[in-house]
Parts: structure tokens; sequence; C-alpha cells
């Protein structure tokens, strides 16, 4: 009966870089299911091992919930990012350009340590006398460490150009905002 006033509606044009924010988007959130999940066994864990467990050498299952807690909530802050800078908020886009820098950083350095280890799994599966399940098992693990290092080099540049598209003017037009 009574319509709700609304502002003037404006035209969006087709935005690129809203695809690389959704996909930003749902990877953090397959990561905060992921490290959650951890968080519980890991904490289930705990009461698991004893100190004399831990003092022998044994891990802490303490640490590794602890990391999967602090990618859980990071994740989290990287999918509310992506929520606000998809929902045209203009605080999303600059946390958005941020967080792309960051990733980026992140994704580099992983990738870098990636390609160490697929490196040293190389020189590894090299040596005479290795059994063939071994061989075979680690010719699969250095297949998923190089699939993982290339994904990781193409996000790279990618997310650079997330964060630079986020701060063009006519990007920042389409938020409403143009600072002078």
């Amino acid at each position: 009966m009574f319509g709700a006033t609304r502002g003037v509606k404006r035209p969006r044009p087709f935005a690129p870089w809203r695809i690389v924010v959704w996909l930003v988007m749902l990877l953090a959130a397959v990561g905060l299911v992921i490290n959650t999940y951890a968080s519980v066994i890991l904490a289930k864990a705990v009461g698991a091992v004893s100190a004399e467990a831990i003092a022998a050498g044994a891990g802490d299952p303490r640490v590794g919930m602890m990391w999967s807690l602090a990618y859980a909530l990071a994740a989290f802050v990287v999918v509310a990012v992506a929520l606000g800078t998809l929902r045209w908020r203009e605080w999303g886009r600059r946390a958005m350009r941020v967080v792309a820098l960051v990733l980026l950083v992140w994704s580099a350095y992983t990738a870098w340590g990636a390609f160490d280890q697929w490196r040293q799994l190389g020189v590894v599966l090299t040596q005479p006398g290795l059994p063939a399940e071994l061989l075979a098992t680690g010719e699969k693990h250095r297949t998923i460490l190089l699939v993982g290092l290339l994904l990781k080099a193409v996000s790279v540049p990618v997310l650079g150009w997330l964060s630079w598209a986020l701060g063009t003017v006519r990007v920042r037009q389409q938020f409403g905002y143009v600072p002078l």
C-alpha cells in the first residue's frame, strides 16, 4: 500500500572485478568451513594428547587449533568484506583493495614455499632404490604441489589487478564516491 521511498537507482555496467570478488568470497567460505571443522577436530585432540607425550616430542594440537582458528577468523573477515563489496558498500571496496593486496602477498609467499617443496621432493624422488609404492605416492604429491603452485602463480596478478581495478575512478564512481 505504502511503498518505501527509494533513492534514484543508478545503472551499473558489467564489472569483471565482481567476478573476481565472488571467487575470492567463495574460496574464503570454503576455507572458513574447512578450518572451522579442523578446529573442532583439533579441540577434541587437545584432551587426548598428554603433557608427557608433548614433552616427548609429539605435536601439540593446541598450536594447530590456534592456527585453524586464526585461518577461520581471517576467512570470515574476507567473506564479510567481499559481501560488502558486492553490495556496493564503499567501506567494502576500500577494504577489498587491502584484502586483495594481503592475499597477493600471502599467495606469493606460499607459492615460493610450495615451489621449494616441489623442487626438494623432485630431488628425493630421483634417489635410486626407492620402493615403487613410495615413488608413486611422492609423484602424486609432487603433482598436487605443482597444481597448487600454478593456481597461486595465476592468483598473484589477478589479485593485483583486482586491487588496482577497485581503485580506479570508474569503479569508485560506481560506488558513488570520488575523492578529489
